[in-house]
């Protein structure tokens, strides 16, 4: 059984660990301390794997096969990406194509004036 610890205080006590909207000032709350269960440390390919499952990643797969059928030329192996089969090490490459793809987009955007 879980223990938990429960305690009604001032919410200005909380101000400088939390940004306390403003509606929520000057105010009693209670606040709820337990513990959670130890998460395992997952790799950033582990992450964004379970970040696909959980936004559909049948989805992803085919969106990917539709533009290799449009023709589109991909950074990366992406018919592993369909068949599940890519390595630790190549979802940990695809993932800094990504990253940095976006960050060039959103570079490019703030530089267009559209952000």
């Amino acid at each position: 059984m879980m223990e938990a610890f429960i305690q009604e205080i001032d919410v200005e006590a909380l101000a400088s660990i939390f940004n306390i909207p403003q509606r929520m000032r000057n105010i009693r709350v209670e606040v709820t301390i337990r513990p959670i269960e130890e998460k395992p440390n997952r790799t950033v390919a582990e992450r964004i794997e379970q970040f696909r499952r959980k936004y559909n990643r049948e989805a992803f797969a085919s969106h990917l096969k539709a533009g290799l059928s449009q023709g589109l030329a991909f950074d990366f192996d992406v018919q592993k990406v369909i068949d599940g089969t890519e390595t630790e090490e190549e979802k940990q490459a695809r993932y800094r194509l990504e990253k940095q793809t976006w960050s060039n987009l959103t570079q490019e955007r703030i530089q267009k004036g559209e952000v």
